[in-house]
């Protein structure tokens, strides 16, 4: 048995003029959550025009930072419980702190850690519906428009929420608004590969335990998961050279498409290494889960040689794929010494909930083993 959620979107050139009109079929006011580089951009004026032109009144916080903590997500939740609507624009940042904004002012916890997973919160779950939430991605590669996790950093790791409620009520995706500069296309895109390759290799459906958001792979996920490889492989390195419509286009659609397939199978070893790396150092998302993704794809490779064969025909090597993007490719080329790794791993195994949605049982010596191959 595996279950299967995704939010509606509208997806095309100029689909930002219909903020507004979905907004209102939700309610009368907005907050718009995003960082100051979009909050000032022309992004931001088209949906703020949108609100207007809808006539829901709206306001505009810009206090979302890179790397978000839960202290930022606090500062959001004082000037969200006023709006009936929010509105996460920007890349994966804004969304998850978007998203964690409004878990947090909807049902305030005691305390700031209580929606962490276990070990490091409480781990508890809302089962009742939030705010409604439009999501409007301006990076094409976290899939946050279509999932119900969110990323906040701690010290020294990432860890993520993942609950039922986190999921968007709709997402508008507009290739006009997909306008980061080269470096960020590059790692978002990985990021979005690496969505992809993790819920197409993630422990089938009929083996994981379904007690949680995420089921393991299944039929449907599986034919989104390479179909979202197979637009990655075409077009990433044409985004990052060229940055034509059509090629951001297609990326915004397998970044959507990715998220779909992941946030219902999962991630697994690349994203609970990617998590500590992240942790350690100030290193964008998407290298940090590619770094290690060719290693990973050995690692499965016994349990699902045939999906393997298929993702390296498709895409070939991560690590070569990274060389054309300009971005590190080894853990050293990111300062880490090997003496660093076994606390990598020993961070990375803390994740549970995606580590046991490895295909191959996995260890901190396992995990240590194919950092060292990244190394």
């Amino acid at each position: 048995m595996f279950s299967f959620r995704a939010t509606p979107a509208k997806i095309g050139v100029n689909a930002t003029e219909y903020v507004g009109e979905i907004a209102k079929r939700f309610g009368k006011s907005a907050l718009i959550v995003t960082g100051k580089r979009v909050g000032r951009s022309e992004i931001c004026g088209r949906v703020k025009a949108s609100l207007e032109r809808a006539g829901v009144e709206f306001e505009v916080w810009d206090g979302v930072r890179p790397e978000p903590d839960l202290e930022c997500v606090k500062e959001g939740t004082e000037v969200a419980k006023n709006f009936e609507v929010i509105v996460g624009l920007g890349g994966g940042s804004a969304i998850d702190v978007a998203k964690l904004v409004n878990l947090y002012s909807t049902y305030p916890p005691e305390d700031l850690t209580d929606y962490l997973p276990k070990p490091f919160g409480k781990g508890t779950i809302v089962d009742k519906p939030l705010k409604p939430l439009i999501a409007v991605p301006t990076t094409a590669g976290t899939g946050s428009e279509t999932t119900c996790a969110a990323v906040v950093k701690l010290e020294g790791i990432k860890v993520g929420i993942a609950q039922e409620c986190l999921l968007p009520n709709f997402a508008i995706i507009d290739p006009l608004n997909i306008t980061p500069p080269p470096e960020v296309v590059a790692s978002s895109g990985l990021d979005a590969l690496m969505h992809a390759v993790e819920a197409y290799t993630a422990k089938p459906a009929e083996v994981h335990p379904h007690h949680g958001p995420y089921s393991g792979s299944n039929p449907i996920t599986d034919s989104l998961a390479f179909k979202a490889i197979e637009l990655i492989a075409k077009n990433l390195r044409r985004a990052y050279h060229l940055n034509d419509l059509e090629s951001k286009t297609k990326m915004a659609i397998a970044s959507y498409t990715a998220g779909i397939a992941f946030g219902n199978a999962g991630v697994h070893l690349g994203h609970a290494l990617g998590h500590a790396i992240g942790g350690a150092k100030d290193v964008p998302h998407g290298i940090c889960v590619s770094i290690v993704g060719d290693a990973i794809l050995e690692f499965v490779r016994p349990v699902m040689p045939e999906k393997v064969e298929l993702i390296r025909k498709t895409i070939g090597s991560i690590r070569e794929l990274m060389e054309d993007l300009n971005v590190p490719t080894v853990l050293s080329d990111l300062g880490f010494d090997e003496s660093d790794l076994r606390e990598l791993a020993e961070n990375a195994i803390k994740l549970k909930r995606l580590v046991d949605l490895s295909p191959r049982r996995i260890t901190v010596e396992d995990l240590e083993t194919i950092l060292r191959k990244s190394f």
